[in-house]
């Protein structure tokens, strides 16, 4: 008696119950421990130091077959000396973070981005600037001699993290 092979409906109602049955969506690597680490492609063609800096300079590691919950070749890669490796030459290599350290460095950056970009001068210049342009020169002066009153805060909350 031949026994029928499943179907896994999973997959199909997956794509049935999606925006568009025809576009599929990128899926993230299946890995042993999800929510412990962070994954990235990373070129090792970009220059010929771009995989020192990566490793000693921004902290990433390269991720292990051990790390992943499927086979390498399921997520289209292969190993080559001992890396889980993408490309027609293996250029892509995966590298892996802590997921709680790529959240503190992405939190960091962040900051460093607000400084940069809305640094409390910078920020009262583009209001006193903006002032000038939709209400005129008497208006941006009366700012720019009360600009010192402004107060900028951040309040945006903790990243909650997954």
């Amino acid at each position: 008696m031949a026994t029928a092979k499943p179907v896994n409906v999973s997959v199909i109602e997956r794509r049935l119950q999606g925006g568009n049955v025809f576009r599929e969506s990128s899926q993230p690597i299946p890995l042993v421990e999800p929510n412990v680490w962070t994954l990235r492609w990373e070129n090792s063609k970009i220059s010929p130091n771009h995989m020192w800096d990566i490793i000693h300079i921004k902290g990433w590691v390269y991720a292990q077959p051990e790390d992943l919950a499927c086979p390498v070749d399921e997520i289209g890669a292969s190993l080559l000396d001992g890396k889980i490796v993408r490309g027609e030459r293996g250029d892509e290599v995966l590298m892996k973070m802590l997921a709680s350290d790529y959240r503190r460095v992405e939190q960091r950056k962040s900051e460093q981005n607000m400084l940069q970009t809305f640094g409390k001068s910078r920020l009262k210049a583009a209001i006193v600037s903006g002032v000038a342009a939709e209400h005129g020169d008497q208006a941006a002066a009366f700012v720019s001699r009360n600009v010192h009153a402004i107060t900028v805060t951040d309040t945006r909350g903790p990243d909650d993290g997954a």
